[in-house]
Order: C-alpha cells, then structure tokens, then sequence
C-alpha cells in the first residue's frame, strides 16, 4: 500500500506533500508523489517542438524544473509522451525537494493526461491507502465558474481523501 499525493506545482512548498509524508510514516508504507501534465500543456509542447528548427521550447513556469530546463527542442524532434512524464516527474521533484528534509525517500511519478482521471488511476494502480490532494479556499461562485478538480476528486474517488487547504 502507498500514501498518494498529487501536487499541481503552484504551491512550494507543499503543505499537501507534507502531510502525505507525515501519513506515510504513520502508516510505514511509501509515499508517492504524481504530477500529471495536463493534455492540453503536453499538446502545446508538442507543437512547439515539431514547429521548431533549431529553437527552444518555452515553458510555463510550472514547468521550470531542472530536468525541465535541460530537454531542449530542436531540428523538428518530437516532444513525447515520454518527455512530457519525465517532465512532470521533475515538477514533482522540485515540489518535494522544497518541501521535505528527507526528500530521497519519497517515490516521484509523472503523468501526462486530464488530472483527475490520472490521479484516480495512479491511486488505484497503487493500491494508494489514502490519496492527499491540495485545494484553494474559493466562493462558492468561484466554484461554479471554474470548476475545481479538488472537488471531482472528492465526489468520484473510491478511496479516503485528505484534503488540506491552503489560503490562496
């Protein structure tokens, strides 16, 4: 069994992965961190990569890890699904080297893919005993105009969900 946290990569440190790593040492079981790229980021990524001729692809600062930095685009070559986990392994990476003091301990998955049908299936490939997810306190306008992946989670997981709220 496995504590999962999934982290967006907005938020260093991570309050999230800091109580993830507190359940997984309750709990003596791995701790895994996932951050998934969203589709619609992995599809412009792409573009740019098979649109450029010897040029860098831009990232979005949530993407401005170091492995993230170093994959450079050029000459036509195809930016993978492949790169894109890898990718997204670095942005949780970073997450967790900022947060924890013992971050080697903690086991990094990056995914590409829709976020929440991504973190549901990592949770269940794993086995996952508890899923931690962050969530930003909004009206209930906010809420309804936008959307909240935090609050798809909680109406469809099948698995206990620690929900810690930061002020943002």
């Amino acid at each position: 069994m496995t504590i999962l946290t999934a982290v967006d990569g907005e938020t260093v440190p991570s309050d999230a992965v800091a109580r993830g790593a507190e359940l997984a040492a309750a709990f003596d079981v791995d701790h895994v961190v996932l951050h998934v790229m969203p589709q619609d980021v992995f599809e412009k990524f792409r573009s740019a990569a098979s649109g450029s001729s010897g040029r860098s692809v831009t990232t979005p600062a949530s993407y401005g890890s170091a492995e993230g930095r170093a994959h450079q685009q050029g000459s036509g070559e195809e930016y993978t699904v492949e790169d894109g986990e890898r990718h997204a392994t670095g942005v949780a990476r970073d997450v967790v080297q900022e947060t924890l003091d013992e971050p080697e301990e903690t086991i990094l998955k990056g995914r590409v893919g829709e976020p929440v049908e991504e973190i549901l299936s990592e949770a269940d490939r794993r086995d996952a005993q508890y899923l931690v997810i962050g969530g930003r306190k909004r009206s209930p306008t906010g809420k309804a105009l936008f959307g909240s992946k935090t609050q798809s989670i909680l109406l469809t997981a099948d698995l206990p969900v620690v929900t810690v709220m930061s002020g943002d």
